[in-house]
């Protein structure tokens, strides 16, 4: 609408005009090397016209005319910008097939198509290389990408990628650490950097770091609970590894403060109070953690902080454990803790009174070859082979496995060796897998921490 007004004030600016010139009628002359020439002034004023407009379509012309070498120049260059795209596009497609001799091509031809080019034509060429095995080749070119400050992030994790693959964690981390200062807020990055802080053991970092994680959703408010109390653990195991050990104690207190029904928290930290003979501070960890989580690995450790008094006799020491059944008596760990020292006091009444305790709370493998170790130390031979075979038939106890490998483990440790995951050994029935096969366990070192 706007433009048919403008062309409308146009043709009555021109209609205005005419009638200007035929309201003042007149005549012009030019005399001109003996020539005589009148017309009408309207006529003039037509030609004067048509003059300029032939001055101004030849002035056109000459421009255009000017302006192709340019303007072929500037197609070309469209064209090499187009075939560039196109073989880019094919390159990284060659490259998630993982076809090296047609990213190769590719990256060439980009790089034909642009010589000045300094960022995805780079990523091209490191990512054929890295295909073709030519680690230099593709650091160098990655090393090229930090330098445009628009293509460094994906330098960065191309070097981070080759870190990884090489085994250079700590390269890696490094690396992670810039591409955090660049995205801050990014939630891969962030776990990135949280789990290579933890490969290299880098525990106060990691715990910084597990914050952020948090703070940015990169990890769940329940597993950043049960990794920041892992990694006290943790924290306190490399403290118990130096000589002073002066903030070992201070970790595991924590770490059984923010979950007490955590098992290796309060076994590392009662196993601490006996180390310092503090024996009744290690009765106090166990009995709250036995109320919550009734475990046999804490069973040796009530066993050691006894008083001497009760260690040396037989129905004292029952009495002890009886103590300990009393605080969870609907755990079947418990009842086959006292029938274990019934047995070895030679109890046998009070022995089957566990047992049959035990086994009306859950029956278990356990639970059956200790039957068999009763009738066979009072000579009932038939009955303890009986014992002995339910107890082959029945499902294995839980174990310290790790959750992703199936792997079984004597004790429990924040790192699962051999392959170094973290916080992934948990109290559960061994896999089918390592049933089946009947797995043997896996040495580890026993990680019951002391302090002074």
């Amino acid at each position: 609408m706007f433009r048919a007004l403008l062309f409308a004030i146009k043709v009555g600016l021109v209609a205005a005009a005419a009638m200007w010139v035929v309201n003042r009628p007149g005549e012009a002359q030019l005399d001109w090397l003996g020539y005589h020439i009148t017309m009408h002034v309207g006529v003039v004023l037509l030609g004067l016209l048509v003059i300029l407009l032939f001055i101004l379509a030849l002035h056109r012309m000459v421009l255009a005319i000017a302006a192709l070498p340019k303007s072929w120049k500037t197609r070309r260059k469209k064209g090499q910008q187009e075939k560039g795209y196109q073989s880019l596009t094919q390159g990284l497609t060659a490259v998630a097939a993982g076809d090296c001799r047609q990213a190769t091509d590719k990256a060439d031809k980009v790089r034909q198509l642009w010589p000045q080019d300094k960022g995805l034509s780079l990523l091209l060429e490191a990512q054929a290389a890295r295909l073709r095995g030519e680690e230099d080749v593709a650091r160098s070119a990655f090393q090229k990408l930090l330098q445009n400050k628009d293509t460094a992030f994906l330098g960065l994790r191309g070097l981070l990628a080759n870190a990884l693959e090489s085994g250079d964690t700590k390269r890696a981390l490094e690396l992670a650490q810039q591409a955090q200062k660049m995205h801050p807020r990014e939630p891969w990055i962030i776990k990135m950097v949280y789990d290579l802080e933890i490969q290299e053991k880098q525990w106060q970092l990691a715990d910084q770091t597990l914050k952020r994680a948090q703070r940015f959703k990169a990890i769940d408010e329940k597993q950043a609970k049960s990794d920041g109390i892992v990694m006290l653990l943790a924290r306190a195991e490399k403290e118990q590894n130096k000589e002073g050990k002066t903030h070992s104690l201070k970790y595991l207190k924590a770490a059984h403060k923010a979950d007490p029904a955590f098992v290796p928290a309060a076994q590392w930290l009662a196993a601490a109070y006996i180390e310092r003979g503090k024996k009744h501070l290690a009765k106090a960890v166990l009995e709250r953690t036995w109320k919550e989580n009734p475990h046999i690995d804490l069973i040796p450790l009530w066993d050691q902080s006894a008083p001497k008094s009760k260690k040396a006799d037989g129905a004292a020491r029952l009495r002890w454990f009886e103590k300990l059944v009393s605080l969870k008596p609907d755990s079947a760990e418990g009842q086959l803790a006292a029938a274990q020292v019934a047995l070895e006091q030679q109890l046998w009444g009070e022995a089957r009174q566990y047992l049959n305790m035990a086994e009306q709370l859950q029956p278990s493998a356990t639970l059956y070859r200790l039957y068999a170790q009763l009738e066979d130390a009072l000579g009932h031979i038939e009955d303890s082979r009986i014992w002995f075979e339910k107890a082959s038939e029945a499902p294995p106890d839980k174990v310290w496995v790790c959750k992703e490998t199936g792997h079984i483990y004597e004790s429990w440790s924040p790192i699962a060796k051999p392959h170094g995951s973290f916080n992934t050994i948990i109290w559960d029935y061994p896999r089918a897998r390592a049933a089946l096969t009947s797995q043997a366990l896996l040495p580890q070192n026993e990680l019951l921490i002391t302090a002074k």
